[in-house]
């Protein structure tokens, strides 16, 4: 709640602010917030510090704490918010704050590294093409591989005709997300005889990729890969 009795949409906001962690619009409307609420302001005033003191957790601080034979496990996914809430409620002062945070920070990190240390036997190599099917009868064939990335996902497609096909075409590659909404992921020539790769990108991670089509430049969805 506010000074005058109207909750606050943006209270919890400010950790996220801080770690970097919140979408770009809404990273634009907690600053726009931050200039007319001082309860706000105080919060990340209060733990500015944090992202700088996670820096220097190096991989020695990791190895000294890491017990191979026991599974820390991951720490939820609200634990880091909710301290960083009841962090700012409760007034600490500011060196304590600080303190309480990059020692969370070091223990995430560290429960972090065991759950996603390698295997003594990793799988070599990159996820393994999968075949699109047909929505439509046509001479195009073509296999997908989804690469998560930092940024989304990478979708490498390789694609060829079947056999006495004599001129080529364009077509387009299209993902669609799980709410159906489409995005173009661009053109390229199949020419006849030949087999294309066309590698493209999305802001989507794979789990949020509900299908990878290859359509005619109109739109119309000649393959299709469900994911």
């Amino acid at each position: 709640m506010t000074e005058h009795g109207v909750h606050d949409a943006h209270r919890h906001d400010d950790g996220a602010y801080v770690l970097g962690a919140l979408a770009e619009d809404e990273q634009v409307a907690f600053e726009q917030h931050l200039r007319t609420c001082a309860d706000c302001r105080e919060r990340v005033a209060e733990i500015h510090e944090v992202p700088a003191l996670l820096v220097d957790v190096g991989a020695a601080d990791l190895d000294a704490d890491l017990d191979p034979d026991h599974d820390l496990g991951g720490p939820p996914d609200t634990l880091l918010p909710g301290l960083l809430r009841r962090a700012g409620e409760g007034r600490r002062t500011r060196r304590r704050v600080v303190a309480g945070l990059a020692a969370l920070a070091a223990a995430c990190l560290v429960a972090l590294a065991v759950a996603l240390w390698p295997s003594p036997d990793p799988s070599p190599g990159s996820p393994a093409p999968r075949a699109l099917t047909p929505v439509v009868a046509s001479p195009v064939q073509a296999d997908a591989v989804l690469v998560a990335k930092a940024w989304g996902t990478e979708i490498n497609l390789h694609c060829r005709y079947g056999k006495g096909v004599k001129q080529g075409f364009p077509y387009l590659l299209v993902v669609r997300d799980r709410h159906g909404r489409p995005e173009n992921l661009g053109t390229w020539l199949l020419p006849p005889g030949d087999e294309i790769s066309f590698s493209a990108g999305t802001a989507l991670h794979p789990s949020q990729i509900a299908q990878v089509d290859v359509a005619l430049t109109d739109g119309t969805p000649i393959l299709r890969l469900q994911n």
